[in-house]
């Protein structure tokens, strides 16, 4: 029977594509670890490699072992972590996918729950929801704080804590032609220099559809993974840019705040697996958000 050694060796190597790379970070002998990748191609009857001199590939096979050592090395350390956490009080880790935009608000709820739970330790991630969601089904991470869910995660395949709803705004150059006004409508975004949110961010989707329903096309100047990077833009006049009202509100460049008609808004979730059971640490982390919602809602 295939065991979870071989399993991490097997990972080892499909991470590096470098046998004597992969051996050197499990601080095993590399002859070792060919023989008993070896064994295990022998035990389940496929190559999982192609090799020559120059390089090592994954097949078609061992691509599909990978995803599934993934996940079953991911619920093998949350069993462990979840029984550390049984026997000692609630304790352990919790990987986190924070999106941008979120982890200053955020701040202030994981003090107080690290104050209340001083022997869970949280790793912040911070990245985009496409990311985030792939990272929750691949084990990578235990929870995310994800803008907007996939229509085909809504209660399928990730449970869900609403945390609340915030309006996205126009920030722009105090001295663009919208500066003055403080509101207008989406349509009157048509043609304007924009910068946008990089592939991948729900921000970026919320956006686009919102001025696809104006009837309003803007002209991309930039793709970013940050605000800051966005604020930039507005502020010296090159572009402007549409974010979360309370990061438009945030001290840095200054820039004009103009709402929008109708009002786009973001509304994120804490995520996690539907099909693995919290351990301690996760569900103390959610009861914690359920029980101080003014911790936790992007509109508080």
């Amino acid at each position: 029977m295939m065991g979870s050694r071989q399993l991490e060796y097997f990972r080892a190597v499909a991470r590096e594509l470098h046998f004597t790379r992969a051996a050197e970070a499990l601080r095993i002998a590399q002859p070792a670890l060919s023989q008993q990748i070896r064994k295990l191609e022998r035990h389940l009857g496929v190559a999982l490699f192609d090799r020559n001199n120059h390089r090592v590939e994954l097949t078609p096979a061992g691509a599909a072992l990978l995803e599934h050592a993934e996940r079953i090395l991911a619920d093998i350390a949350a069993v462990e972590e979840e029984m550390r956490g049984w026997a000692g009080g609630t304790r352990g880790r919790i990987r986190l996918g924070v999106a941008r935009g979120l982890t200053a608000r955020l701040a202030r709820l994981l003090a107080a729950f690290s104050a209340e739970f001083p022997g869970v330790d949280v790793e912040l991630r911070e990245t985009n929801t496409e990311e985030m969601v792939a990272g929750l089904h691949g084990g990578r991470l235990d929870a995310a704080t994800v803008v907007r869910l996939p229509p085909q995660e809504e209660g399928r395949r990730l449970d869900s804590l609403p945390l609340g709803e915030e309006p996205l705004v126009l920030i722009t150059a105090e001295s663009a032609p919208l500066a003055g006004r403080y509101r207008v409508p989406v349509s009157a975004l048509d043609g304007i220099d924009l910068a946008c949110f990089s592939p991948g961010s729900t921000i970026r989707e919320i956006v686009l559809s919102a001025l696809a329903e104006a009837g309003a096309a803007a002209r991309i100047r930039l793709e970013t993974r940050e605000y800051s990077t966005a604020r930039a833009m507005a502020s010296v006049g090159l572009a402007a840019a549409v974010v979360p009202r309370s990061i438009a509100e945030e001290p840095g460049l200054p820039v004009a705040v103009v709402r929008l008609d109708p009002e786009p808004t973001w509304a994120p979730s804490l995520a996690w697996p539907a099909g693995r059971r919290p351990g301690p640490a996760l569900s103390a982390l959610i009861a914690f958000m359920r029980d101080h919602p003014e911790l936790a809602s992007v509109g508080s």
